[in-house]
């Protein structure tokens, strides 16, 4: 029987299993990477960049760079050297070879990785998306097509889950800066896939209710205690998105005094504090103000309206906010120092106030007790020496 037309260059063998199990997308490019260790000798495999692209024409570089991301978090490969494409030359190493790979120094540039086969090669076609001619980077008032959202729709995901992702998939397009003429194909790949992640969540949370249906502990969900800390695993997962740990260690105060005045009591206080300073996280990489040069300080400063906004997203008070504009003010202009975003620097100042503000409120009514006490006979001495500690303080 006579091959299909269209079929008339290399195919590449796919395991179903495999990509049942990691993926299509990591399974296809796991066979092809494989494929290319297979014609070199040693542990570590060396394959040209261009080469790579010529084997995988329908992936643009920072597709590939993302599969590629997956297959290292998943453990399946170990990158030698410079990130795709970042360098003429590809290295990596499969899990089980890292050990033997460590003590091996890179073969000379006569090996690199050529196709597997001598059939026909696809002719070569530079990546619409390559590092040398991207496109100006996603803008932070992009939204998706009405199209786009209709085609979601159509697979049962709601509009008002695909807004709720918008923001941390534009900071996600600014980081991977490619190619702003496919944003809507990949905004409606990114809320597949956050649904699907909700939605195993939800079967989760479920099966563990159903679970304990048949043993009901009646103090498992407990109202939110004014020392509560998050999880080291809740931590974790903030710290591999990438979040500034200063950031997260703010976040903590404003969420413990937000859900005890709201008096709720849940058991998922770790999974509420992630979602909590993901969006804040956000919101902040989206809004906040960034500039290429230092400026000092100025005289007239004031925040921006979106300062305010972020700020009301965390629950604190606007006027709380604007007392302490000018002892910032003043003290950067002291200072004589020059930042690239001012906006950012009074956000961390005013988390940390309200933080302490916190810490303040939960020493108890005795303790405000005896502080009055103090002050009575000593005029001044507790407002002197705050003042004196928040001048000292320049961890904002």
């Amino acid at each position: 029987m006579a091959n299909h037309p269209l079929l008339t260059d290399k195919s590449i063998a796919l395991s179903t299993t495999l990509a049942a199990t990691i993926g299509l997308e990591q399974a296809l490019l796991l066979t092809v990477l494989n494929d290319a260790a297979c014609t070199q000798q040693g542990a570590i495999t060396h394959i040209a960049t261009e080469t790579l692209r010529q084997q995988l024409p329908f992936w643009d570089d920072t597709t590939i760079r993302r599969i590629l991301n997956h297959l290292v978090g998943q453990g399946l490969i170990q990158v030698q050297g410079a990130q795709y494409p970042d360098h003429d030359v590809f290295s990596f190493c499969f899990e089980r070879q890292s050990t033997q790979a460590s003590a091996m120094t890179n073969p000379p540039a006569t090996q690199l990785a050529q196709p597997a086969t001598s059939s026909p090669q696809p002719p070569v076609r530079a990546p619409e998306h390559s590092t040398t001619a991207r496109q100006p980077p996603l803008h932070s008032r992009w939204q998706p097509e009405e199209t786009t959202l209709q085609r979601l729709a159509q697979r049962g995901i709601p509009a008002s889950f695909c807004w709720t992702q918008l923001d941390a998939f534009i900071i996600k397009g600014q980081e991977q800066g490619a190619n702003q003429n496919d944003w809507n194909t990949r905004f409606f790949k990114y809320a597949i896939q956050q649904w699907t992640y909700a939605q195993n969540d939800a079967r989760r949370d479920q099966q563990r209710q159903e679970r304990s249906a048949f043993n009901v502990i009646p103090d498992e969900a407990k109202p939110m205690e004014s020392h509560w800390q998050p999880s080291a695993d809740a931590l974790q997962i903030l710290h591999n998105a990438s979040i500034d740990p200063q950031f997260i260690s703010d976040a903590i105060p404003e969420f413990v005094l937000y859900w005890q005045e709201r008096g709720d009591a849940f058991k998922t206080w770790n999974s509420k504090f992630i979602q909590h300073v993901r969006q804040q996280w956000a919101r902040f990489s989206a809004s906040a103000e960034h500039s290429s040069l230092p400026t000092p300080m100025t005289e007239q400063w004031q925040p921006s309206a979106d300062c305010y906004d972020i700020l009301a997203l965390a629950h604190i008070d606007a006027e709380f906010a604007q007392r302490l504009v000018p002892e910032f003010v003043l003290y950067w202009r002291d200072a004589k120092q020059a930042h690239n975003s001012w906006n950012s620097r009074f956000l961390q100042h005013v988390k940390q106030q309200w933080g302490k503000r916190l810490a303040q409120r939960n020493a108890g009514e005795s303790h405000v007790a005896a502080g009055a006490s103090q002050s009575a006979t000593q005029p001044g001495y507790a407002t002197a020496e705050a003042s004196i500690q928040r001048l000292k303080d320049t961890s904002w």
